[in-house]
């Protein structure tokens, strides 16, 4: 049985966070999916402020409220597993040059709109962006990352969507000619150029 890494242990290699949500969950890229990161709420919760869309004070305190709520946080984060479900459709599709399966669309689509009634409009960095409600709503986690793939499918780019060629995470191509093909070098990049010089090795001492 293969053990999950720690989802904090994970590296956030989407460039989106809901594309490194997809990618809590591990697994061969054309194979069955794998190990689970996301193991309970106070994995999640951490997860959350390890990627960016919670900050960390928050996250404690979600993640201790969620040990006074155990029901609840269990049915928050068989929420997140099933966003992360839709989310990997959606943009597999999408990397495929594929329609998403419609049923995605629809799962993500209402994890969205059940996130919009907590959002506000706030400035940021010279702009404006969501800011979300404080406060000890266990979905909180949810919000923004329903929010960054919808903006993602809204806004792009979505022909820098890909999936790795060794493995089933996403991850969106920043390299300036498009050429990324590894969720990260460290992994599945360094696995395959090892493979080939092993295999090389092979042949020349035949």
């Amino acid at each position: 049985m293969v053990t999950a890494k720690p989802a904090t242990d994970l590296e956030l290699v989407g460039g989106n966070p809901a594309l490194d949500l997809a990618n809590t969950l591990d697994g061969p890229r054309d194979g069955a999916p794998g190990a689970d990161s996301l193991r309970d709420y106070a994995e999640l919760a951490a997860w959350g402020a390890y990627a960016g869309v919670l900050d960390a004070a928050p996250a404690a305190r979600l993640a201790a409220a969620a040990r006074d709520r155990p029901r609840e946080a269990a049915a928050v984060l068989a929420r997140a597993r099933a966003l992360r479900t839709a989310v990997y459709a959606v943009f597999r599709a999408v990397a495929a040059g594929e329609d998403p399966p419609a049923g995605a669309l629809a799962a993500l689509s209402a994890e969205h709109a059940a996130a919009l009634p907590h959002a506000r409009l706030a400035p940021v960095d010279g702009g404006f962006d969501h800011a979300w409600e404080d406060g000890e709503a266990l979905e909180r986690v949810l919000w923004p990352l329903a929010q960054a793939a919808v903006d993602l499918l809204r806004g792009g780019p979505l022909d820098r969507v890909k999936v790795c060629a060794d493995c089933r995470w996403l991850f969106l191509d920043a390299s300036r000619n498009h050429s990324r093909r590894w969720c990260s070098m460290n992994e599945c990049g360094g696995r395959l150029k090892m493979r080939r010089y092993r295999a090389r090795r092979a042949t020349a001492g035949r």
